[in-house]
């Protein structure tokens, strides 16, 4: 066992040690690897297991037996129960829904998740960034699409960098199919959470046949989502806080189906966006060079769309390039009668009670404006992972990581409100356009002095959001008083010339 170990005794981490076997798990690869060696001398002695472990380097995770729950096997769930389970924890992983990997279609939200450097990162560190993006189209710029039908591109950052777009199902199915590779994640579909008490760490579960079950766990992870039972256990805490924003605008999702020959209806490689000040249409490519088409827009909107001659006037008076895109019979179809679905933005604090941890949407829900939620989630999963590196255990890692993250993903909710009025009404502007060249062109220059607000919140892994803000907030700083020096000279000049 030493020798195999001790040729990268970093990847490896023991998963169990009985009187006939040690089983460990090369983590660090990217495909898991299980190895169960057979010890044919006499069963191993405490002295002789620590003293391997001392020898060798491998952290000692036996106390991580402790089962430990992951409520919701979204995104974030599944990827968390994988991170666990890398570090040796028996993880039990639940979601209320059937096996979405068994299903035709799933019911619930299908917009097209947009996944950047930051879930990239988290991604990779399981070794499955290559399986997604194999997946993904890469998205270079917004596409703004004016009222008289010209259209004109908006790079998101500099030297080609871009975004990538990816259905939540087909990202969601990936991270499942990753999670059931280890032997020590046990997955429960058709689980649904009838209650949760944070101080017992105990859950109560109905299943399909409408029997219900209480199961108590070491330690309790919620990622199940904007609406979350584990969190609405927190409420009864006088410790926690908690604000819920529903915000104006309201969306509905239709499909522009590609050409009869297969090909696409518009430019792949953008994020196409028709803004008409307090609303706007937005589509995302899919592989099969369909769109998944997003109207955003308040309530105004979709009253008018109660009868098909208001669906009429809207879409010819205010997106008129896009109706033989999508088709007339698919926007009736889609629009006539439809109230809009709602968008909620929630800010909590703290993120972890007694052995309870919230992650993702459970933690901070947030509007999908910026086109982070899905890579703030996964960074939740990454701080997890960095304090355990640091402290060793799960105790005192989720001791650390309000303090670590809360702050951070509030101001995150924040910048995704704050966006809405950019995608909008302001990307249509010159004046918008021309900050943004000017930023880009600053960043060229200066790279390490001066980085757009887009470029460090997509591509930019080091900095906070919070550090993002500051920046953004101190640039505006910077570039008002050198547009108020600009104006200083050519009045003083102008003056000049007059008495002159």
């Amino acid at each position: 066992l030493y020798q195999v170990i001790n040729f990268r005794p970093n990847c490896f981490n023991i998963i169990n040690v009985s009187s006939h076997f040690i089983t460990f798990v090369q983590s660090s690869s990217k495909d898991l690897i299980v190895l169960r060696m057979v010890v044919m001398a006499s069963p191993v002695s405490q002295v002789e297991y620590d003293d391997v472990v001392d020898d060798v380097g491998v952290s000692d995770n036996r106390n991580t037996t402790e089962p430990v729950a992951v409520l919701g096997a979204g995104l974030v769930g599944s990827l968390v129960a994988s991170l666990l389970a890398r570090r040796g924890y028996k993880v039990n992983l639940y979601e209320y829904r059937d096996d979405i990997r068994n299903l035709s279609a799933v019911q619930g939200r299908s917009i097209n998740m947009t996944i950047a450097s930051r879930g990239l990162q988290a991604l990779e560190r399981m070794g499955l960034k290559d399986v997604v993006l194999e997946h993904s189209i890469p998205i270079y710029a917004r596409m703004i699409h004016k009222p008289d039908g010209t259209t004109q591109p908006l790079p998101y950052g500099a030297h080609g960098q871009c975004i990538f777009s990816i259905p939540r199902i087909t990202i969601n199915q990936v991270l499942l199919d990753a999670a059931q590779k280890y032997p020590n994640i046990d997955m429960h579909f058709n689980h649904k959470i009838r209650s949760y008490d944070h101080k017992k760490t105990e859950v109560v579960f109905e299943q399909r046949d409408g029997c219900s079950a209480a199961k108590a766990f070491s330690f309790v992870v919620g990622t199940d989502g904007t609406y979350s039972k584990t969190r609405q256990s927190f409420l009864k805490s006088t410790s926690f806080n908690f604000s819920q924003e529903y915000i104006d605008p309201l969306y509905l999702e239709l499909v522009m189906p590609s050409n009869k020959d297969g090909s696409s209806k518009m430019e792949v490689n953008y994020f196409h966006v028709w803004p008409r000040g307090t609303f706007m249409l937005v589509g995302l490519p899919n592989l099969d060079k369909s769109w998944t088409m997003t109207l955003l827009g308040p309530k105004s909107i979709y009253d008018a769309f109660q009868t098909p001659e208001g669906v009429k006037n809207i879409f010819e008076h205010y997106f008129q390039d896009a109706i033989p895109l999508i088709g007339r019979e698919a926007i009736l179809e889609s629009c006539v009668g439809c109230c809009g679905y709602p968008m909620v933005s929630v800010k909590c604090s703290p993120h972890v009670l007694n052995n309870t941890l919230l992650l993702g949407d459970a933690a901070h829900a947030m509007v999908p404006f910026y086109g982070e939620g899905m890579n703030c989630g996964f960074g939740d999963c990454l701080i997890l992972d960095d304090l355990l590196e640091k402290y060793g255990n799960l105790e005192d890692a989720l001791d650390q990581y309000s303090a670590a993250r809360v702050d951070d993903v509030h101001a995150m909710c924040d910048l995704a409100i704050y966006n809405y009025s950019i995608l909008s009404n302001k990307c249509n502007s010159p004046l918008f356009q021309l900050r943004k060249h000017v930023d880009n062109m600053l960043f060229q220059w200066f790279p390490s002095k001066w980085t757009p607000l887009d470029t460090s919140i997509r591509f930019e892994t080091k900095l906070s959001y919070r550090q993002c803000v500051n920046n953004k907030v101190w640039q505006d700083s910077m570039m008002e008083h050198l547009f108020k020096g600009i104006l200083l000279v050519i009045f003083t000049a102008v003056i000049a010339n007059i008495f002159s």
